[in-house]
């Protein structure tokens, strides 16, 4: 098989007061239903937000499958108004967490875009503009993983972005930047902003449905089934998802804070590897849980197929969030 290794945007995003440090505290209010026992219930409550150039196609129907609600679009305000319908059209999964696998533009604006290309679709939004228009639908924590996030909480940008910062990565904001309102005061937002202890680089994995025991691919589909998506053959699963999913001991969340430093910190790909190796694992214990007996098959006689081989080769690309 083969792995890519993407660099998504390592977080750091707060309010200027005192860290919450306590992860195992943040995660029971966050994320509280990751052990479920039902796989088509693993991501009930919690919403991911995928910058389309780091996901791979049909990504949402994975996470669709294990309870999440995926958007995938390279413009915020398309971003929003699905969160808004999602919650209105599902009041008993309603998304009270959300989980942005998006770039971070070096801590000077969360992107989606379509492309590094200068003409792609892409736009902005500052921390303050996300929680001002998630708390009236309910959404209360927002986990970000993305690059020097820590850096996006600077006051200088907390609620309106500088696209003239002369970062090379900022990109022209094709389909615009959204800023909070003038009288938008953070301070008193109900709204959580959850980040990593540390800055760093985040990284993403894109896995095959393959990898997985063949009771948790019957245990996958059938979930697919019951949430009306076909299951695609492969996924995009970062660090940080994994961490909070597996209740990894190594992982450190905190809210509050900002920084000013730039970080060019990454893990190792073994590393990421191990984390992978951890997610798969919690995915086959959740199928184990549930049980779902083989499908019964009439056996008849054909000709012998070949079977083509599984690369093995793994390879690395790179981009910076």
């Amino acid at each position: 098989m083969i792995r890519r290794l993407a660099l998504l945007a390592a977080l750091l995003v707060a309010l200027p007061a005192a860290a919450e440090t306590s992860t195992e505290r943040l995660l029971l209010h966050a994320w509280p239903g990751a052990q479920a026992k039902k796989m088509s219930e693993i991501g009930r409550g919690i919403g991911v937000v995928f910058s389309p150039d780091l996901s791979v196609p049909d990504n949402c129907r994975f996470y669709q499958a294990l309870g999440f609600a995926c958007f995938q679009d390279a413009d915020w305000t398309n971003v929003i108004a699905q969160i808004h319908m999602f919650n209105l059209l599902n009041p008993d999964r309603r998304v009270a967490t959300l989980i942005l696998e998006t770039h971070g533009t070096n801590g000077n604006g969360l992107k989606v875009q379509d492309s590094y290309d200068p003409a792609a679709a892409r736009s902005y939004i500052s921390v303050g503009a996300l929680q001002e228009r998630l708390e009236p639908d309910g959404v209360f924590y927002v986990v970000i993983s993305a690059c020097n996030s820590g850096r996006l909480l600077r006051p200088a940008i907390y609620n309106r972005l500088n696209p003239y910062c002369g970062d090379r990565l900022f990109l022209p904001a094709n389909n615009g930047i959204v800023d909070a309102s003038d009288d938008f005061d953070p301070r008193l937002s109900a709204v959580m902003i959850i980040r990593p202890q540390s800055s760093h680089i985040e990284t993403t994995l894109v896995g095959t449905v393959a990898e997985l025991r063949p009771a948790t691919r019957r245990a996958l589909l059938a979930a697919a089934k019951v949430r009306g998506v076909t299951l695609p053959k492969e996924f995009a699963v970062s660090d940080m998802l994994v961490q909070m999913l597996t209740r990894d001991p190594y992982l450190d969340l905190v809210t509050g804070a900002y920084t000013d430093e730039l970080s060019k910190d990454i893990r190792s790909q073994q590393t990421s590897e191990e984390l992978f190796t951890e997610f798969v694992k919690t995915l086959n214990a959740a199928a184990a849980r549930q049980r779902i007996p083989p499908t019964k098959r009439v056996l008849m006689a054909k000709k012998p197929q070949r079977r083509a081989p599984k690369p093995s080769a793994r390879s690395a690309w790179t981009a910076p969030r």
